[in-house]
C-alpha cells in the first residue's frame, strides 16, 4: 500500500516493527521481539535474522521511522546547544563517554529544543543499510514532535513506557512546560513519580488530560495497571485519562 509507513521501535532490549496507514494510524501487522545480545556483531545477526523473518512485509514503503530507545538523554533549549557541543551536554549530564562517535543529536525547532543522546552505531549501520532513506531519532524526540502536531492549547500530561523508563511530559498552551525520564519497573513506581511531578508543577487540582502511550503487551499491561491504580485512589479529580495507545503510530506524524 502507498499510505502505509513502517515505523521501528527499538533498545538494547527489544525491537518493535509496525506497519501503520498514514491516513488513520491503523496499525495494519506489528511484531515485538527481545534482544539479549552482548556484542555489536551480536546484535546486527539479530536484527538480520529478524527482519529476513518478517516475511508478511512489503518490499518496500514510502516512508521508514526509526525511534532509538535509551534512558541516556537529555532536552536542552536550542541556546544553550549553540553555545556548547552535543558531547559536551552529554559528559555534563551522565558523566564520562566512553566513545564519543555514539553521541548524537535531534533538533526540535518547533520547540527551539535539542534532544541529545547516545546511540551506539549498530543501529545505526543496521538500519541505514537495510532502509537507505529511513528517518531515525530519539524516541522521546519523535514523541514530541508528534505531540505538537496534536491540539496542544488545552493542558495534556503524557506518560510514555519503554523498556526500563517512562517519560512524563506536560504541555499546555502550545508549550513544553515539563519534561523528564523516569526509571521504573513497576505500575506503583509509574504513579509514584507521575503524583510527584503534578504535585510539583502545582497541578493537582486543576484540568487536564492524561495520556498514555506503549510499544507491547508488556509495557501495555503497565499502563492498564497503572490506570487501575488512578481509578481506585483517585489522587486527582479533574484530569481525566483520555488514551492509551501504541506509540508506534505516533511516528506517522514525524515525516
Amino acid at each position: 500500500m502507498s499510505n502505509t509507513q513502517l515505523t521501528i521501535h527499538i533498545s538494547r532490549t527489544s525491537v518493535h516493527v509496525a506497519e501503520v496507514l498514514r491516513s488513520n494510524q491503523e496499525i495494519i501487522q506489528q511484531h515485538h521481539f527481545e534482544l539479549l545480545e552482548s556484542t555489536p556483531d551480536a546484535y546486527r545477526n539479530k536484527l538480520k535474522n529478524i527482519f529476513n523473518s518478517l516475511t508478511s512485509l512489503q518490499d518496500e514503503y514510502p516512508e521508514y521511522t526509526m525511534a532509538w530507545s535509551t534512558p541516556k538523554h537529555t532536552l536542552v533549549p536550542l541556546s544553550v546547544f549553540n553555545e556548547s557541543s552535543a558531547k559536551s551536554i552529554f559528559h555534563l549530564m551522565f558523566g564520562e563517554i566512553n566513545d564519543e562517535k555514539t553521541i548524537d543529536f535531534n533538533r526540535l525547532m518547533e520547540l527551539n529544543m535539542v534532544s541529545v543522546f547516545e546511540i551506539p552505531d549498530w543501529v545505526k549501520s543496521f538500519f541505514v543499510i537495510k532502509f537507505p532513506q529511513i528517518v531515525f531519532k530519539h524516541e522521546h524526540a519523535m514523541t514530541m514532535r508528534a505531540l505538537f502536531q496534536m491540539g496542544t492549547f488545552k493542558r495534556k500530561i503524557t506518560v510514555s513506557f519503554n523498556d526500563e523508563y517512562v517519560n512524563i511530559t506536560i504541555i499546555q498552551r502550545n508549550d513544553l512546560i515539563f519534561s523528564n525520564g523516569f526509571e521504573f519497573q513497576t505500575a506503583e513506581d509509574v504513579l509514584y513519580h507521575l503524583l510527584f511531578v503534578i504535585e510539583q508543577q502545582g497541578l493537582t487540582d486543576v484540568e487536564g488530560e492524561l495520556s498514555f502511550y506503549y510499544t507491547n503487551e508488556i509495557t501495555a499491561k503497565k499502563a492498564d495497571q497503572t490506570k487501575s491504580l488512578i481509578e481506585q485512589h483517585k489522587p486527582f479529580k479533574n484530569i481525566k485519562i483520555s488514551t492509551i495507545d501504541s506509540i508506534l503510530k505516533l511516528q506517522t506524524l514525524c515525516v
